[in-house]
């Protein structure tokens, strides 16, 4: 599938038709970026000292709840992103994301070459399912602010910031042929101060930011220097981005790269992880087979809901795929949500 170009006004009936299908062609890798970061923060949220067990310290609790509260909030990106494809008159095609290979767009993901200054990053993202140690800089480069970007908004994005304002851009120039349909759009999450049905370019423009300032936190001009602090990267106001009801105010008041960066500041080692894993990691081990089962039900069900043939609430099997990765982990092995002959 090729990108179709952006175009700076629409001129002529089929410029309106490509915009519409550039629009279209972005909220589907919207979806793909989205759903790429669940099972990659997943894996790094079961890789933790649980907080109810007995050896957690107050280092792995921290650790625990901040990445458990960003993973809590992408599910919910993750449905806004898949309304605004209903929306736009296309239905979420939800595919198992594969890391460990460099994404090619638009069907691979995330298309993001990020420029970290937190990681010194400046490469296409190719994401390594890891423990948290090993996730954290690619977690902080997922979420790297668009305000240390620069560039034109065209593939690959430095970050997911620009590649959801290149889709607001795209849907503000072909609004008046998009249907705005809201049939099979959901609303799984605790009420929001915030639309989650898409039934308008307002919506979809709150939706993006919602979902960016959740992630990426306020953009600031000149953006800060390093070493950074968690308190420059806050969600600006409660009433547009306020949590999804389970995520505590504590962490709500940060941004994903916020959050990220006060797991970085508290000096994790070793000792805070329980589950190192190897480099002889068994993909097929019996708890990775059940991990890529259950994975695959859950990539099927999310298709069915959006297409109309699922019930609402199969959405929250998600939450179980952490028990699938923990058990993972506890038996010396990595996380592999996708059967190897799919690599």
């Amino acid at each position: 599938m090729s990108m179709p170009a952006l175009a700076a006004a629409p001129r002529a009936p089929q410029n309106a038709s490509l915009l519409l299908n550039a629009a279209q062609v972005h909220a589907q890798v919207a979806v793909a970026v989205e759903l790429y970061t669940i099972p990659f923060y997943l894996s790094a949220l079961a890789s933790i000292i649980p907080p109810n067990a007995p050896n957690a310290t107050d280092k792995s609790k921290a650790a625990y709840a901040a990445v458990l509260s960003v993973c809590t909030e992408e599910m919910l990106h993750l449905q806004l992103a898949a309304n605004m494809c209903i929306a736009l008159g296309t239905t979420p095609n939800f595919t198992a994301p594969v890391y460990g290979v460099v994404p090619a767009f638009p069907d691979g993901t995330p298309i993001l070459d990020p420029n970290d200054p937190a990681t010194g990053d400046s490469g296409i993202l190719n994401a390594r399912i890891g423990n948290l140690l090993q996730a954290l800089p690619t977690m902080l480069d997922i979420e790297v602010p668009s305000e240390f970007e620069a560039g034109r908004l065209v593939p690959p994005y430095h970050s997911i910031g620009q590649m959801y304002a290149a889709l607001r851009t795209l849907a503000r120039l072909a609004s008046p042929g998009i249907p705005w349909t809201t049939t099979h759009q959901q609303v799984v999450f605790a009420t929001q101060p915030f639309t989650q049905t898409i039934a308008s370019f307002n919506d979809l423009s709150t939706a993006i930011d919602v979902i960016c300032e959740q992630g990426e936190g306020q953009a600031q001009s000149p953006p800060p220097s390093a070493p950074f602090n968690a308190d420059e990267f806050r969600v600006p106001t409660a009433d547009q981005t306020a949590g999804t009801g389970s995520v505590p105010a504590s962490q709500a008041q940060f941004s994903h790269f916020g959050r990220f960066l006060n797991v970085q500041a508290l000096g994790l080692d070793d000792s805070v992880l329980v589950y190192p894993g190897t480099a002889t990691s068994n993909p097929t081990s019996p708890e990775n087979l059940k991990l890529q089962s259950d994975f695959a039900a859950l990539i099927t069900t999310l298709n069915g809901i959006w297409a109309g043939t699922t019930p609402q609430g199969g959405i929250w099997s998600m939450t179980s795929l952490l028990d699938d990765a923990a058990a993972v982990w506890q038996k010396g092995n990595i996380p592999q949500w996708t059967p190897e002959e799919i690599l």
